[in-house]
């Protein structure tokens, strides 16, 4: 690996390993940068970001150099292509454009104000820090461009996992793009991308007006204890996601290969490390045990012969992976389930959280009320949910009283619609602040 992609990059400079001094001059630097960022004008912002997602858009050379020095994550090759192809097409030129104009209702709001007597403009919280996860390595620059495109000056630090390699690789094309187009610096002159071992809250509290949360129950919990709370903090807590059938749907698809395919999607991408990622089945509805059987083993096939290869498992997910195959299998020999390969037919209701990597419990409640009653004590860690019932609007009416923000059709759980919220809310909204002026 090219020794600029162990640094840091701050501001348009590449950093070797960054003290405690140097950090604090990092901020002291990103807070000075916040009045002229926001001159910039939108559309070249986009010009740029849809640029930059062009040259990466299916370029095998990049997605090889990319899993070369990032097989670590766990992600095969196939998958990191998926994954920086699904960024790419987020933040294409028309799809910003959608996205900005549904979550503002206009997107010259982020350059003017708008209105008759009332008027409103988006601004920018103004300097925002990104606390990165390593689930999905491509998270940390879809938030970097979020905070990109509503015009906050941004620092990120990486997870311990991905590290800034994949950070650092991005920069560079997006300083190539920059110079082709003639707007040097332009994003790349507003952007840290940072890895610093010790705690850096003292840092957020005095530079910060605001921090981004990707992370853990205990990460979101020291920050809501440790973060300024006169200053905007925006958690992203860990979630989990389900899929629900009804027992006349699963009748009609029990022999259709293509179903079980689609399903599988929902299950095996991003190898559940995704919040949208599948880990139960409910399958809703009186039904006889032996069709149950047949699902759960047409779904383990479905599940082996996915088409994305699955990445080499470190030992410790080896481990836990085994772990949770050896007590299903346990619970088959007490009659409490049936265990088919990395599916688990579960006879008892409740909620199911595994071991990832493409494990899947399938569990069946007889009554919608029951389905209820299995998920609302997890209400707060809840976010999506693919659907196929008969009476799927009293589903979603149901599952959404108890905390389901998003529901979609099989097979397309893991993949982003462009103009919806994010868990009840949008994104680029809660990056920005609105302001209104009345007749002056």
């Amino acid at each position: 690996m090219d020794q600029n992609y162990k640094k840091n990059y701050c501001f348009g400079l590449f950093l070797d390993e960054i003290d405690k001094v140097e950090l604090r001059e990092v901020f002291i630097l990103a807070k000075a940068k916040k009045k002229e960022f926001i001159k910039n004008k939108l559309d070249d912002l986009l010009k740029v970001i849809d640029e930059v997602s062009r040259l990466w858009m299916n370029d095998d050379q990049k997605i090889d150099f990319v899993f070369d020095n990032l097989k670590n994550i766990g992600f095969s090759k196939g998958m990191i292509k998926l994954a920086i192809n699904e960024l790419c097409r987020i933040f294409s030129y028309d799809n910003m454009v959608r996205r900005i104009n549904k979550e503002f209702g206009d997107i010259r709001m982020l350059d003017q104000w708008i209105g008759q007597d009332i008027k409103l403009r988006a601004y920018p919280i103004g300097l925002l820090t990104h606390i990165t996860p390593g689930n999905v390595f491509v998270s940390s620059i879809d938030s970097l461009l979020c905070g990109v495109l509503t015009k906050n000056i941004n620092i990120i630090k990486t997870s311990s996992k991905v590290g800034n390699f994949w950070g650092l690789i991005w920069v560079e094309t997006l300083k190539e793009v920059e110079k082709k187009l003639g707007m040097e610096g332009i994003i790349s002159d507003n952007i840290a991308i940072i890895s610093y071992k010790d705690d850096i809250i003292d840092f957020l509290n005095q530079y910060n007006d605001g921090v981004v949360v990707w992370g853990n129950y205990d990460t979101i919990k020291f920050f809501s204890s440790n973060f300024d709370p006169k200053k905007k903090l925006i958690l992203y807590g860990p979630k989990y996601s389900i899929c629900v059938l009804d027992s006349q749907t699963v009748e009609e698809v029990i022999d259709d290969q293509n179903f079980f395919k689609a399903l599988s999607w929902d299950v095996c991408l991003w190898e559940q490390r995704a919040c949208s990622s599948v880990q139960t089945v409910f399958i809703v509805g009186e039904i006889q045990k032996s069709l149950l059987e047949k699902f759960a083993e047409n779904l383990s096939v479905a599940i082996r012969n996915f088409e994305i290869e699955q990445g080499e498992l470190s030992f410790d997910e080896y481990t836990e992976l085994f772990k949770f195959e050896e007590i299903s299998m346990a619970n088959e020999a007490l009659n409490e389930g049936k265990y088919f390969e990395r599916v688990f037919l579960d006879y008892s209701p409740g909620f199911f959280i595994g071991p990832l990597n493409r494990f899947v419990c399938v569990k069946n409640v007889y009554t919608l009320e029951m389905l209820k009653e299995s998920l609302k004590d997890y209400s707060e860690i809840l976010q999506s949910c693919s659907i196929r019932t008969k009476n799927t609007d009293e589903f979603i009416d149901v599952l959404s009283s108890i905390g389901i923000y998003r529901f979609v059709e099989i097979g397309s759980i893991g993949f982003s619609e462009i103009e919806a919220p994010h868990e009840g809310e949008f994104i680029l909204r809660k990056f920005s602040k609105l302001i209104s002026r009345y007749k002056v």
